[in-house]
């Protein structure tokens, strides 16, 4: 039960405002290694509503109506997912507020993984 006393705690921490100027100024510093579909603000969005929706489902105590899809992506890291943005994973200290918003995502994720094991 420990972990979901973690998970609880870590819940309104995930509710912080999206780190905007964070993503736009990664962007622009880095126009040259992204494309123009690349969106960071939109797929950071959607790979983190996933760990946000995994944990309200834990959180109600319906961890068993995870959809499977869902709990893959928790098994996949951002930059699994989204490989045109491993550069960034040296360089993500640099951009604190995301910095800080993207350590407490892979928090939840790995306490999700290991509470749903």
């Amino acid at each position: 039960m420990e972990i979901y006393e973690e998970l609880k705690s870590l819940k309104e921490s995930l509710y912080n405002p999206f780190p905007y100027r964070d993503t736009d100024k990664i962007q622009e510093d880095f126009n040259k290694e992204l494309s123009e579909e690349d969106c960071l603000t939109g797929n950071l969005n959607t790979y983190w509503m996933n760990i946000a929706g995994s944990l309200s489902y834990v959180l109600k105590g319906n961890s068993k109506s995870i959809p499977q899809g869902q709990i893959e992506w928790l098994h996949l890291s951002f930059f699994d997912i989204f490989h045109q943005y491993r550069f960034l994973e040296e360089k993500m200290a640099n951009y604190p507020t995301f910095y800080e918003e993207y350590l407490k995502n892979e928090k939840a994720r790995k306490l999700l993984l290991d509470y749903l094991s």
